[in-house]
Formats: structure tokens, C-alpha cells, sequence
């Protein structure tokens, strides 16, 4: 009878994680039958599950006329960009966050985290006249610079509580043999948060990365990132959805493959920190 019961209740758990699974993975499952299946059976009921898959989707967006493909190379600039231009100054911020005792650092840390709330669409106004006036606007400058406004924030709140981890005993044995603090940082805490710097990056990379409001306002036709361009699919005559699936298929693909190469980074890292006010 306690057998029996045991196993009703493995099957009943079983069964809740398939549902659960299907519930994640399901709209994505549906959305990449989307830029492969036949136009009339996009919203036929009940759906369509066996037909032929058609490729007039991804060879329009990526390779004939392949508007989307420059795009794709755009993100990838502005993503990798974001994230070489965080680090240098998140990093240290955080160190300083953490060690140091500023005036007013709990403030600094609510603004950083009022920034993080605040909706993009805030700043897009302000951000768009200053890079006209600076004459960057259209540039991969312009849209990398502004992503620091989400970027470094959420970089610095996510370090500090790496750094607040380190033992500062180790720091003060380093200073007592003669190490300064630009030495300590790089050969001493660097090393023992790079899970965590590593996580802050894939982080900042996805954040840029599925960020269309800045390029919306700030890139120009040759500049443009997939993201915006899967907007423009969303015409006035009609919303051409084998399209925007296969542009948004693709733009999932580096966020996807960058957390599946480094998840052991993203479990060391997860494990090794957690985010602190």
C-alpha cells in the first residue's frame, strides 16, 4: 500500500513538471513552428501539427533580401559593446560600494535601484535630443553609451553582493605586505569574483542585447538591431507574423547559447553572491 502510494506521487510529480515544462517551453516550441509552418495554418483550430515546414520566412529576413541579417550583426556590436564598456566602471564602483564607508551610500544604491525601475521609455526623449546635439546619434556610440543607464546600475548592485562575500581579512593580510588597493583588486578580489563578474556580463549582454527602445530613437537605418527591426514587421497593412517569428527566433539564439555554454558560471556565481540592498 506504501508502495503504491509512492508511486501515485512520483507519477503526480512527474506529470506537474511536464505541465510546468510545457508551459515554458511550449510558447517557444509555438513560436519557432511559427516562422516554418505554411501561412493558413498559423492560427488554424485546432492547430496544425503535421505540415510542411516552409522556408520563405527566414530566406526573406535573412537571406533574400536578408534585411535582418545586418541587424543581427548590429545587436551583437551594441551587446558586446555594452558589456566592454560596464565592467570598467561597475566593477570598481562596486568595490567601492562595498569597502568603503561613503556618505550616502544607501542613497546611491536607491538611485541605482530607481534607475533599474524607471521604464526606458523615460529617458528616450532627453537621450535622443543630447545625441543629436553631440552628433552621435545613428552610431553604435550613442546606443552603447545610453545602455549604461540600465547596465551599470543593475552591474553594480549585482558586484557589490559578489565583493561583499570576499573576506576582508584577506584584503588587510594584503595591505599589511605592502599591496595597494589597485593591486588587491586585480590580483586578489578580480580572481575570486569571476564567477560573478562573468554572470554580470551575460547579464548586461542580455540586457542590451533585448533592449529596442533606445535603438528605436537612437539608431539609424545602417545601425538598426534586430529587435527594432522585428518591430517593423508590425506594419499599418497588416502584421506579417511568419516574419517577425523568424527574426525573433534568431534574436533568442545568442542570449540562449551564451547561458548554455557558461551555466556552470551562472550556478558557481548564483551560489557564490546574492543581491543585497
Amino acid at each position: 500500500m506504501e508502495g503504491s502510494e509512492s508511486a501515485t506521487g512520483r507519477w503526480l510529480g512527474i506529470a506537474a513538471m511536464v505541465l510546468l515544462l510545457l508551459v515554458f517551453i511550449g510558447p517557444i516550441l509555438w513560436f519557432i513552428l511559427l516562422a516554418i509552418r505554411p501561412a493558413d495554418t498559423y492560427f488554424a483550430m485546432p492547430p496544425v501539427l503535421s505540415f510542411t515546414p516552409n522556408w520563405e520566412s527566414i530566406r526573406y529576413t535573412f537571406f533574400d533580401p536578408g534585411n535582418n541579417a545586418p541587424q543581427l550583426g548590429n545587436s551583437l556590436i551594441v551587446a558586446i559593446g555594452a558589456v566592454a564598456l560596464n565592467l570598467p566602471f561597475s566593477f570598481p564602483a562596486a568595490y567601492a560600494l562595498s569597502r568603503y564607508k561613503i556618505r550616502g551610500r544607501k542613497h546611491i544604491m536607491l538611485w541605482y535601484l530607481g534607475l533599474l525601475m524607471a521604464p526606458p521609455v523615460a529617458f528616450l526623449i532627453p537621450y535622443s535630443v543630447l545625441a543629436s546635439m553631440a552628433g552621435v546619434k545613428g552610431t553604435y556610440f550613442s546606443m552603447i553609451l545610453i545602455s549604461q543607464t540600465l547596465t551599470i546600475p543593475f552591474s553594480v548592485w549585482l558586484m557589490r553582493s559578489f565583493i561583499d562575500e570576499v573576506p576582508i581579512e584577506i584584503e588587510e593580510a594584503a595591505r599589511i605586505d605592502g599591496a595597494g588597493t589597485t593591486t588587491i583588486l586585480l590580483k586578489f578580489i578580480l580572481p575570486m569574483v569571476m564567477p560573478g563578474l562573468i554572470v554580470t556580463s551575460m547579464f548586461a549582454f542580455v540586457f542590451s542585447w533585448n533592449n529596442a527602445a533606445f535603438p528605436l530613437v537612437l539608431a539609424n537605418r545602417s545601425t538598426t538591431t534586430l529587435p527594432v527591426g522585428t518591430l517593423q514587421y508590425f506594419g499599418t497593412a497588416g502584421v506579417t507574423w511568419g516574419f517577425i517569428a523568424s527574426a525573433a527566433v534568431a534574436a533568442m539564439i545568442p542570449p540562449m547559447l551564451i547561458f548554455l555554454v557558461l551555466d556552470r558560471y551562472v550556478v558557481r556565481g548564483l551560489t557564490f553572491g546574492s543581491v543585497k540592498g
